[in-house]
């Protein structure tokens, strides 16, 4: 019993379709789940539509990558209105603005001897969306990582510092914020420990953040207990989830969850 809040779909870089995902959700016993793909709302009706048969709860979700100056932040959005005009636009504009980062780094992947195709990424996914992880697993399938050094390789090319790295320039982090909010949802930092700034976090919360994800695969107990003691100072929700991607991820479904939605619709 309890809900993950932090979970991926084919419809961004996981490899579960959302009915999928649902199944095996319900077969962890967990209560309900929130479909947080990177940018896109477009598995949501597929996952609610699932929900609906099963008797199960599906938050409406996503998660908006954006920089803030030098730092990543990953924003987490919940229960918002998806068919929500502004918002449906203005995440049309964000998948052109990520393909178009997308196809830059196969250019730049192509001038540092690796002539990978576009059309071959392209095939990494059956949605709109495009990422690194899709540009990896072309090169994987194309034969130039090897098994052994994955992970290094994938920071060499496409990590932060990587030879084929394009910062993102999709939405603005307090922009991102305010497009959840005023879609009617619930704004929540996603993996802090990962973000590894907590001086930005009350600049977040005077834009609007509503809550903290506190538990998460690489937050440690002392991470935990100091996320606790400032979504407490900051009056934040506390929300937690595996994000999971399916066949590529080492947690299981519902590893980190919460025992309950920490919201209401009233408070939103």
């Amino acid at each position: 019993m309890g809900y993950d809040l932090h979970i991926h779909s084919t419809y961004s870089d996981g490899t579960l379709k959302p009915a999928e995902l649902i199944q095996k959700a319900i077969d962890r016993g967990l209560t309900g789940i929130a479909l947080t793909d990177h940018d896109t709302i477009a598995g949501v009706p597929e996952g609610l539509l699932a929900a609906l048969t099963q008797n199960f709860i599906l938050i409406p979700g996503i998660e908006l990558t954006t920089d803030y100056g030098a730092t990543e932040v990953h924003v987490l959005g919940y229960d918002f209105n998806i068919h929500s005009p502004g918002l449906q636009q203005k995440l049309e504009l964000i998948i052109k603005s990520r393909n178009g980062r997308a196809k830059a780094m196969v250019k730049k992947l192509n001038k540092h001897r690796i002539p990978l195709a576009w059309d071959k990424v392209r095939a990494k996914t059956t949605s709109k969306f495009v990422g690194r992880s899709h540009i990896f697993r072309a090169m994987e399938e194309a034969g130039f990582v090897n098994r052994e050094h994955r992970q290094a390789t994938f920071e060499h090319f496409l990590g932060k510092n990587g030879l084929a790295y394009e910062p993102h320039q999709e939405i603005d982090t307090f922009e991102a914020i305010e497009l959840i909010k005023v879609s009617g949802g619930i704004p929540v930092l996603a993996h802090p420990g990962r973000m590894d700034n907590n001086r930005l976090i009350p600049e977040l919360v005077e834009a609007g953040l509503k809550g903290l994800e506190v538990y998460y695969p690489a937050h440690t107990p002392d991470l935990v207990t100091q996320y606790l003691r400032m979504a407490d100072r900051y009056r934040l929700f506390v929300t937690g989830g595996t994000d999971y991607h399916g066949a590529y991820s080492t947690v299981k479904i519902g590893e980190y969850q919460i025992p309950e939605i920490p919201w209401s619709r009233e408070s939103i």
